[in-house]
């Protein structure tokens, strides 16, 4: 293997270079998640193409052998709260594992990291796989586990979705933005979130505002994504109690990723996650007559959550290991000297 790595910039890529991207990103998604639907090519390519968002800034390296690309790499350095804090993304094709390519790329990304002062690599693996293995072998150590949980629409009872919220609350539904009406109350409720189960983890959740989540709202256009809300309004000041948010890539509407989920802290325990997601469900069936399946990620120790979604008819698929390590620990272990396993 003739192997060279490169930085890759997508908003200078040729039309080429973008579908050779895409084209790897199916043939390991399918590969590695075959249950996952595949972003489609023009959202990817603009996803691809925003090198910088409110929350962090992507950049991106390429594995190629003898021209062909075997390995695209991405980093995310996040801003704000977790400025220091960088996520990793390898994709490497199945029949080109083993070879080093996933060890050179981060010895890449490794620069990079230096340059941003970060104290933390973070990156994702499906557990039992030679990727946890070797993502164990080079210092990163499992911080939090996540299960993805399907929902197969076409085969659901729909008595599953019928949960009205209780005595005093009612739902009010938006797309993409949130009311002008809701907005402070709605920012309210999605600090709630920062109470989730997050393990070990040194990322933080972020400490939203108005500005933040209409700046966020306006990234998640940009990107071609469109989300879907449904609160729960508590009727006595007419303020957000909790609120439940899908994600929907057009030209992908038979697919939708359900997102999160927060009830304030004095209104748990009164059956309003399963409403709202009850009224979620009944909302997608009736606007998208193609919807198949809905996915969602969870934190594996969230079994309060993943009893909700078992109610609404998900069941598992996977479990993925969130890892952690430092820049030393990992430049010290890929030093040529030091002995990995196969890679995954």
């Amino acid at each position: 293997m003739s192997l060279e790595v490169a930085p890759f910039t997508p908003e200078r890529a040729s039309p080429e270079e973008l579908r050779e991207w895409y084209e790897l990103l199916a043939e390991v998604s399918v590969a590695d998640f075959p249950n996952d639907p595949v972003v489609p090519h023009d959202t990817y390519v603009r996803r691809l193409r925003e090198s910088a968002t409110s929350l962090r800034v992507r950049r991106h390296w390429e594995a190629r052998d003898a021209g062909r690309l075997v390995g695209p790499a991405a980093a995310n350095f996040r801003t704000g709260e977790n400025s220091g804090y960088v996520d990793v993304a390898l994709r490497v094709p199945t029949q080109n594992r083993g070879s080093g390519i996933a060890t050179e790329l981060l010895r890449a990304v490794l620069p990079e990291i230096h340059a941003h002062d970060c104290h933390t690599i973070s990156g994702e693996v499906i557990t039992g796989t030679a990727g946890e293995q070797l993502t164990n072998a080079l210092g990163f150590r499992t911080v939090l586990r996540l299960t993805s949980h399907h929902l197969d629409v076409t085969t659901t009872d729909r008595a599953r979705w019928q949960a009205e919220p209780a005595p005093g609350f009612r739902l009010r539904q938006w797309t993409d933005a949130a009311p002008d009406d809701l907005i402070q109350s709605f920012v309210h409720a999605r600090n709630t979130m920062a109470d989730q189960p997050l393990g070990d983890m040194s990322f933080k959740y972020p400490v939203w505002t108005v500005e933040r989540v209409r700046q966020l709202e306006a990234d998640l256009l940009k990107a071609g994504q469109s989300r879907r809300y449904v609160a729960a309004i508590d009727e006595r000041n007419g303020v957000v109690a909790g609120f439940t948010e899908i994600a929907i890539n057009p030209g992908q509407e038979s697919h939708c990723h359900q997102v999160d989920t927060g009830v304030l802290p004095e209104f748990r325990g009164l059956g309003l996650g399963l409403a709202m997601k009850s009224s979620m469900m009944r909302w997608l069936t009736a606007d998208l007559p193609h919807l198949a399946q809905v996915d969602t990620m969870t934190a594996s120790e969230n079994t309060h959550m993943i009893d909700v979604n078992t109610q609404l008819g998900y069941e598992p698929a996977y479990t993925l290991a969130s890892v952690e390590t430092d820049p030393a620990t990992l430049e010290s272990r890929l030093n040529p000297s030091s002995r990995l396993p196969t890679e995954g």
